[in-house]
């Protein structure tokens, strides 16, 4: 029923729990999260990376100027409607406050974390 999530490797729909989509770096980024028991082994979150398609369009027809557009690949699109139509919601491209002070916190978290096991294998060193 879910074709493009099926060929990308996602296969548990009843575990997801919500997704995020963001441009990062040239690339979209489509990020699903999983409920996961405490203490599973397995991950909470599968991250996908999608390059973007250019094209050349016509800016301005009186000088005959062109520009470069990026689009989103067709495959993350799908994506997004398959997971869209799973979780019985319409996808806003603008995250609400509430989802980007939670995604702020993550990232805090795992820089906190990062800035720990770095500094631990420095004194690991002297």
């Amino acid at each position: 029923m879910y074709l493009t999530l099926e060929s990308m490797g996602i296969t548990s729909y009843d575990n997801i729990e919500k997704y995020t989509l963001r441009y990062e770096g040239g690339f979209d980024v489509l990020k699903i999260y999983y409920r996961r028991e405490k203490g599973s082994l397995l991950s909470k979150s599968k991250k996908f990376k999608f390059g973007r398609a250019t094209r050349t369009v016509l800016a301005d027809g009186g000088t005959q100027q062109y520009r470069e557009i990026s689009e989103p690949s067709l495959v993350v699109l799908r994506a997004v409607d398959e997971l869209s139509q799973l979780l019985g919601q319409e996808h806003d491209s603008q995250p609400s406050k509430e989802e980007l002070l939670q995604e702020l916190e993550h990232l805090e978290r795992v820089v906190s974390q990062k800035v720990a096991e770095i500094k631990d294998k420095i004194e690991k060193m002297s």
